[in-house]
């Protein structure tokens, strides 16, 4: 799961998913309501769900609300000891979603969406970037298929709701089976089934970071005017991210993912300044992993750190392989990252042509 907006570096690396605001050009951001959210509540109100098929239900309700209600609120993430502020307005009408996030604090930014085409502006630089985008961030949580989450992790119910932005909320633990994967705290809405809360815990219980709606309203019209941007962008630069599907296994790259994680995007990222990077994300339906791959230059310092690295809840590790750079990202423990980096092999596919 991606918690939140984050800042890019100039490889398009996000160095935060649960959670992320622009360096360089732009900050990549970021009526199945629940079924019976109360209803599996008074089922089982102590212990493990039961039945996988209940707790895949309730993990995609709170995904379907998310993506077909109207809502709109103030959200904050809290990481490292910093906090950051948007505001967020999400339509949903004629089976098309549109949303416009707002940064709070620091320089101002806006993110425009219709379904999966983002529109990032930047007003100090008079910059439109346009680019297409299929990862899911906050309210959203589920980033692939949940075929076999009940291999990896169980879920459990609270004895008791809880309040955020003065709504009462379900409170659902979603514990690893394994130590590949993250330990995560959801608090759905018992009405609507959005998501008010999300927590990414450490082993001990801690919270290691938590984006949470402050206020919130829930299922209203939402008129046009409240997803315009703020500022007319007559005569602004637009750069077009332009992006390609490509097999990384069919370009000579070998990996082996964690287990329960499989790829559900790999592209070529083509920036501004001519850079192509390559990108591949790996889920296990919830929590996922990134590897960028693009060619070496001695010149970029970001290119000169090997090995792990962590920020907050993101684990980071890189290297080089030839005349390529590798780094491997994401809310997972050390070791998986660790494990795909130190797997990841390049071959000569010349000779096999």
């Amino acid at each position: 799961m991606k918690f939140a907006a984050q800042p890019e570096d100039s490889a398009g690396l996000r160095t935060n998913r649960i959670g992320q605001l622009a360096r360089g050009f732009c900050l990549v951001m970021m009526a199945l309501v629940v079924m019976g959210l109360s209803a599996a509540h008074a089922r089982s109100t102590d212990a493990i769900m039961q039945s996988p098929t209940d707790a895949k239900s309730l993990l995609e309700g709170i995904q379907s609300a998310a993506k077909r209600l109207n809502y709109q609120g103030v959200f904050s993430q809290q990481r490292d000891g910093v906090v950051h502020s948007f505001r967020m307005t999400h339509r949903f009408v004629d089976d098309r979603e549109e949303e416009r996030i707002e940064v709070l604090d620091n320089s101002p930014r806006e993110y425009l969406r219709v379904d999966d085409a983002v529109s990032c502006l930047i007003p100090e630089k008079k910059l439109v970037v346009n680019e297409s985008q299929r990862q899911e961030r906050f309210p959203a949580l589920l980033m692939g298929e949940l075929s076999h989450f009940s291999e990896f992790y169980d879920v459990l119910l609270a004895p008791a709701q809880s309040r955020v932005a003065g709504r009462q909320c379900l409170v659902v633990d979603i514990v690893p089976k394994d130590n590949h994967r993250p330990h995560y705290q959801f608090c759905a809405d018992v009405q609507t089934g959005l998501l008010l809360k999300a927590q990414l815990l450490q082993a001990d219980g801690s919270v290691l970071e938590q984006i949470a709606f402050n206020q919130v309203q829930i299922g209203h019209s939402i008129a046009d005017v409240e997803l315009a941007p703020s500022w007319s962008t007559d005569g602004w630069q637009a750069v077009n991210q332009k992006q390609e599907a490509i097999d990384f296994r069919a370009m000579g790259w070998d990996y082996k993912q964690p287990p329960g994680f499989e790829p559900v995007m790999q592209l070529q990222r083509t920036f501004s300044d001519g850079r192509m990077v390559n990108q591949m994300i790996l889920t296990d339906g919830l929590a996922s992993v990134s590897v960028f791959i693009e060619p070496y230059q001695q010149s970029l310092s970001q290119h000169q750190w090997q090995g792990a690295s962590r920020s907050g809840s993101i684990n980071l590790y890189g290297k080089q392989v030839g005349d390529y750079w590798i780094v491997v990202v994401g809310e997972v423990p050390a070791q998986s990252i660790h494990m795909l980096a130190q797997s990841i092999s390049r071959r000569d596919v010349s000779a096999s042509q």
